[in-house]
């Protein structure tokens, strides 16, 4: 499957802020929203929106710190900042009701935005979705909240003293892309790679994400308010996990919390499971979104 480049590149104001939003298909098709995870782009999802173009209009906006979005303050990278995000997003394209789905941290802003708009979602698909590193390991091993606080603080302090990254060639930043995603082909490292640089003054190369981006801020640990947004989920939803992936399959128990929920497990797959498996990840999707949404999802 060849990757397709949008149709439209559009930026939304969003408080001062321009979020960058790629767009495929005709505009009068149903809508669907689809989220890129932490360090990613919205070209990441190049080839998925080029599946999907002829039946629905896509759009895949950059998380604010990503991609060709701009960034936000340091302290501003909540979970509940993203959810704000995505609502503007919303509101300036005049949607009303669309399928969203999203990939790791864009998973875990879509179960949160669905929980809290159920009368927009239609339907839910989560890649390795629903639970956050720091939500599991505080669930581990709990740590009271100032704790947890200056932990991020002296990593942001910390953060702020290095240097960025550069790399004088895109091959160079494409070896690295490959050494850190070893399971992933060589045409969509270098895609994903490209779309991930901007240039340096100086002829060099970095990457466009923010690094202040990747620390999660201590009030995104709950996993009493993951529980009642998991249970506040009105729509159909359905979940993909690769069993060869860093990412653990959340218990029954939190599963269970969703109402109408399957759950597809890609044997071999990592956490990139829909670039390493798109044909399989595509005959599940596909049909999802397509289904009544008063049908209920069976495991």
């Amino acid at each position: 499957m060849q990757p397709g480049p949008p149709k439209r590149s559009d930026f939304v104001d969003v408080d001062g802020r321009r979020l960058h939003v790629a767009r495929w298909g005709d505009p009068r098709q149903p809508p669907i929203i689809l989220l890129h995870g932490m360090r990613d782009h919205a070209r990441s999802w190049d080839w998925i929106a080029s599946a999907l173009e002829d039946r629905y209009h896509v759009i895949a906006p950059d998380l604010r710190g990503h991609g060709d979005s701009e960034w936000a303050d340091a302290a501003s990278y909540t979970l509940a900042a993203f959810v704000l995000d995505l609502a503007d997003v919303v509101a300036a394209l005049g949607l009303e009701r669309f399928a969203l789905v999203g990939h790791s941290l864009g998973g875990v802003i879509a179960v949160r935005y669905a929980a809290t708009f159920p009368e927009q979602v239609r339907v839910l698909c989560g890649i390795e979705s629903i639970e956050l590193p720091i939500v599991r390991d505080q669930m581990a091993e709990p740590k009271t909240y100032p704790v947890r606080l200056r932990h991020w603080v002296d990593a942001e302090r910390a953060r702020r003293r290095r240097q960025v990254r550069t790399y004088a060639t895109v091959d160079e930043a494409v070896q690295r892309m490959r050494d850190g995603q070893p399971t992933l082909d060589d045409a969509t490292i270098r895609h994903l790679t490209e779309h991930a640089l901007d240039r340096d003054a100086d002829g060099g190369w970095h990457w466009k994400y923010d690094n202040a981006a990747r620390l999660r801020p201590p009030d995104d640990a709950s996993g009493h308010d993951l529980d009642a947004a998991l249970t506040a989920i009105s729509c159909p939803t359905l979940l993909f996990y690769g069993d060869a992936s860093w990412i653990p399959v959340p218990s029954k128990e939190r599963l269970d919390r969703i109402p109408n929920c399957g759950i597809r497990i890609f044997a071999g797959a990592s956490h990139w499971l829909h670039h390493e498996q798109r044909e399989a990840f595509l005959a599940d999707l596909t049909p999802f979104l397509a289904m009544p949404t008063e049908r209920p999802i069976h495991a």
